[in-house]
């Protein structure tokens, strides 16, 4: 049935219609379309599920409407791979509407011990699936459920049901497509919050768009640098020209996707301490037309006082460190003096001679210049 078919009108499909799509991109508005649902099929209850078919199958996910948690855990846990509906979507994968009427008589319900085990928890009955295929190996729909008083699905209710399903296939496409960007920024901001180095990214007209956790330590600091919506700054006037002038380089036209437009400066800071080390560079622009900003410049600050940061465990592991071993490489690493390293560890610095030996012979390195560089490899922000 197309648009202009009576079901079209129904104010109540209409509605359930506009929530399928609001549901796409707000994953808490299920519910509220399972409700919907409930209303428009004349059921009592409504599930929302996610059936993965690469290994088991085994269901990814699943929402309820109107059911006991101690019978959707029981479900989920010893029960769900021998209910014939679910086993019939897994051998269909391509099959959108699913009527357990069709998969399964009355008669072989009351024999099945599926059934015995579903009917001591709740008195539904009779099912209607709508699956949409999202990949080769996942599907992901709505079902509703009626009681057996309700008696099945009659065909005015499986009409209305079917007339939604080519929205709830794009709404549940749509859903997928924005959970997965969202799974994959989460797992970005989280890797570049985890980064040492001050990372900050502008839009095409110079302001924030983003800026992870160094950047902003570093702002708080008040070393003389300044972070807000605005966009980035220098509290030296000679460096903050320079910095806004790599910047201006950076959004030129003319350097648009050119890596070897990438400035380099330092900037003083406030405490006298050491400069920091500032790179700007030009991302590649995207090309998506719905978008609130455009990445457009990458900035990377470097702080020669930040300690390098390298795991005990991780160099015990690798090297077969001893604890003393890898608290004086990590000092080592860090610019300290083999003497004053061994001040710090409370050795002297004969001990600490032999226990240098010892860790060149582990890392199989001969000078602390090496054995610093291969610290430093392993110098992790996740670690």
């Amino acid at each position: 049935m197309g648009w202009g078919s009576p079901l079209s009108l129904d104010p109540s499909i209409v509605e359930t219609i506009e929530k399928l799509y609001a549901a796409a991109t707000d994953e808490s508005l299920w519910p509220e379309v399972m409700r919907h649902l409930l209303s428009v099929t004349d059921s009592v209850g409504a599930t929302f599920c996610v059936i993965d078919r690469s290994s088991g199958p085994k269901m990814s996910a699943f929402a309820a409407l109107n059911f006991e948690p101690p019978f959707i855990d029981d479900y989920l846990q010893n029960m769900i791979m021998h209910d014939p509906t679910v086993q019939f979507i897994v051998a269909h994968p391509q099959k959108k509407l699913i009527h357990d009427s069709e998969v399964i008589t009355e008669r072989e319900k009351d024999k099945h011990f599926y059934y015995d085990w579903h009917h001591r928890y709740s008195d539904t009955r009779h099912r209607l699936a709508g699956m949409a295929l999202i990949e080769n190996r996942v599907s992901s729909g709505l079902t509703v459920h009626r009681t057996r008083k309700q008696g099945d699905y009659h065909p005015d209710a499986i009409s209305r049901f079917e007339f939604m399903l080519a929205h709830l296939e794009r709404a549940v496409s749509i859903g997928f497509k924005l959970g997965t960007l969202g799974a994959h920024q989460q797992m970005t901001f989280e890797m570049l919050d985890a980064n040492p180095l001050a990372i900050i990214v502008l839009d095409e007209a110079a302001r924030l768009v983003f800026a992870n956790e160094a950047a902003q330590r570093l702002a708080s600091a008040q070393e003389g640098l300044t972070i807000v919506g605005a966009g980035i700054s220098l509290q030296h006037a000679t460096d903050n020209r320079t910095l806004q002038k790599l910047i201006g380089d950076a959004l030129s036209p003319q350097n648009f996707d050119d890596r070897n437009s990438t400035g380099v400066m330092r900037a003083l800071r406030r405490s006298g301490k050491r400069p920091f080390s500032i790179l700007v560079s030009p991302l590649r622009r995207t090309q998506f037309l719905l978008t609130k900003s455009r990445p457009a410049v990458c900035i990377v600050i470097s702080d020669p006082e930040r300690k390098t940061t390298l795991s005990d465990v991780m160099l015990r592991s690798l090297y077969g460190l001893t604890h003393t071993e890898s608290r004086l490489a990590r000092h080592l690493a860090n610019g300290v003096s083999l003497r004053a390293a061994a001040d710090d560890l409370r050795i002297t610095y004969k001990t600490a001679r032999t226990h240098l030996v010892s860790i060149f012979r582990k890392t199989s390195t001969s000078r602390q210049a090496e054995l610093v560089t291969l610290l430093l490899s392993h110098s992790s922000p996740l670690l």
